[in-house]
C-alpha cells in the first residue's frame, strides 16, 4: 500500500467529518445560549471536570475555575446577550479529541444604558462523554469591544425597518 493510500484510508470520511462538524457547532451554539441565558447550572454540563479557561485576564483549570468567569458575567449589569458563532471549524488533536476554532459576536445590552459589541476568536477543545461532546479547553480571545452609547440606540418600540425617527 503506498503512503498516499495509507493516508486517504486513515483520513475521516465526508460524512464523519459533517458528524464533527455538526457536534461542534452544536456544542458552541448550546455553550452561548447558556451564557446568554445566564444559566449555570447549565454551562457546568458542557465542561470536563478539569476543563481549561484561557482569557487575557488570565487562566483557570477546573468547573468551578470555568463557572467562576460566569458567576461574573450573571453578577454583571448585563441586562441582554445575543452571542453569535461563525467559521466553525473542527480538526483531529490526539485520541478523540477535537480543536474547534470559530469567531464569534455578542451584542450586549447594560442596565446602566448603551451596549457592548464584542468580537473575537475561540480555539476550544472537545471531548466525548457518554452523555455526548463536551469542552475540556475553552480558549477565549477578544480581538475588540465597540461601546454604543445609550443616544444611539433606538427606542425598544421603534420597528427595524422604514425610515428612521426623527
Amino acid at each position: 500500500m503506498t503512503q498516499t493510500q495509507t493516508s486517504q484510508s486513515q483520513a475521516p470520511s465526508l460524512g464523519e467529518r459533517a458528524l464533527l462538524h455538526f457536534a461542534a457547532t452544536d456544542l458552541l451554539n448550546r455553550y452561548q445560549a447558556l451564557v446568554d441565558a445566564k444559566d449555570l447550572a447549565g454551562l457546568a454540563d458542557v465542561v470536563t471536570d478539569d476543563v481549561e479557561m484561557v482569557r487575557v485576564q488570565g487562566s483557570g483549570r477546573g468547573r468551578e475555575a470555568f463557572l467562576d468567569v460566569y458567576r461574573a458575567f450573571v453578577a454583571s449589569d448585563v441586562d441582554v446577550a445575543q452571542h453569535m458563532v461563525s467559521n466553525v471549524r473542527v480538526s483531529p488533536l490526539d485520541g478523540e479529541a477535537q480543536r474547534v476554532d470559530a469567531c464569534f459576536w455578542v451584542v450586549t445590552t447594560h442596565e446602566a444604558g448603551g451596549a457592548r459589541q464584542v468580537w473575537g476568536r475561540y480555539s476550544d477543545d472537545m471531548v466525548p462523554t457518554g452523555d455526548g461532546w463536551r469542552l475540556s479547553a475553552k480558549r477565549i480571545r477578544v480581538v475588540r469591544t465597540a461601546v454604543v452609547p445609550e443616544e444611539a440606540l433606538m427606542p425598544l418600540d421603534a420597528t427595524s425597518f422604514g425610515p428612521l425617527p426623527d
